[in-house]
């Protein structure tokens, strides 16, 4: 849910982005974009500088979600070994717990005082 919110923010702003600057001289200004790889020409494609800094803009929102997202993921892996980790120390305590308490309860029935703790000497 927090993604599609920042999505649509983002989409709000490249809307007002491109309706604030589509009549501003400094903004439409043409430039020749084209690649040559030697074997290879891609281009030249002729386009506005709002395109470069519009496109620019939605490239770096896209690499920032991609992030965000990993970093979900990840977050979502430590926390569920986390809870993993908890339960297992949880039931090691329990199972512990139970062991004492019935260490306890046989010490009381067998000893020949009935009700000594382990704290008085040995008589």
């Amino acid at each position: 849910m927090r993604f599609i919110r920042l999505i649509l923010i983002v989409l709000i702003i490249v809307f007002f982005a491109i309706i604030y600057t589509q009549n501003l001289e400094v903004f439409t200004h043409s430039f020749q974009l084209q690649l040559d790889l030697n074997q290879y020409l891609i281009g030249p494609y002729i386009t506005k500088n709002i395109v470069l800094i519009l496109s620019a803009f939605v490239l770096g929102v896209i690499v920032a979600l991609i992030f965000g997202a990993l970093q979900s993921i990840s977050a979502g892996s430590q926390s569920r070994q986390k809870s993993r980790k908890i339960k297992e120390l949880e039931a090691r305590l329990s199972e512990l717990s139970e062991g004492s308490q019935t260490n306890a309860s046989t010490d009381v029935s067998s000893s020949p005082g009935g009700g000594s703790s382990p704290f008085t000497p040995p008589s």
